[in-house]
């Protein structure tokens, strides 16, 4: 009985191992980066809803006089979710609820939208938890943002530095991402992410 006992808990630590050390692919990494690069201008869009839109799994955090959130923190926030939320946003809804949640839309909604469509996620593909902080650059406001949001002006550089890690069916093993990158409009007006120091699993 005790070599039956000792033999399958060899045969599972055979199974297990491999899976411990999996590392994602690069597949996997640019999967991660661009849900996470998604689920930020996703957040900053439902911020500047009236009244801000607030996606599942997501909450920010901002300071008390503040008009702008430093953080955004994740719990197992769906992208595919996401994606349904903002479609939402553009259909006639007889339900009295559904009506109030269009009525919130925001001048960056469609930018969402295209990015979350443009990918197609789907709920259970991919997930993520952890924090983003937002430095928004110096004399950026709400005001000031939804201003440039509204009119169509070019919006300066926004930084995000994010701890966040990623799982779900488009992925082979979950993916952690530290690092930073720039969300910013560029000449043509078209919103551009472009990452800056990004690690994968602290490496």
């Amino acid at each position: 009985m005790k070599k039956r006992i000792v033999g399958c808990v060899l045969l599972l630590l055979l199974v297990l191992s491999p899976l411990a050390s999996a590392k994602p692919s690069e597949r996997d990494i640019l999967i991660a980066v661009t849900a996470i690069s998604d689920a930020t201008i996703a957040n900053i869009a439902a911020f500047l809803n009236t009244p801000s839109l607030n996606l599942p799994g997501s909450v920010f955090e901002k300071e008390a006089r503040a008009t702008l959130p430093k953080a955004l923190d994740l719990k197992n926030a769906d992208l595919g979710v996401y994606r349904r939320t903002y479609q939402s946003l553009n259909k006639p809804q007889s339900n009295f609820l559904l009506s109030l949640l269009q009525s919130a839309k925001g001048p960056l909604n469609d930018v969402a939208l295209l990015f979350l469509d443009t990918h197609e996620w789907e709920e259970g593909q991919v997930a993520l938890t952890g924090r983003v902080s937002t430095v928004w650059g110096e004399g950026v406001t709400l005001a000031s943002l939804m201003t440039k949001a509204v009119t169509g002006e070019a919006i300066d550089p926004i930084e995000a530095v994010v701890d966040v890690k990623a799982i779900g069916t488009r992925l082979s093993t979950e993916v952690t991402i530290n690092g930073s990158f720039l969300l910013f409009t560029d000449q043509e007006g078209y919103f551009v992410i472009e990452p800056r120091h990004l690690s994968v699993h602290g490496e």
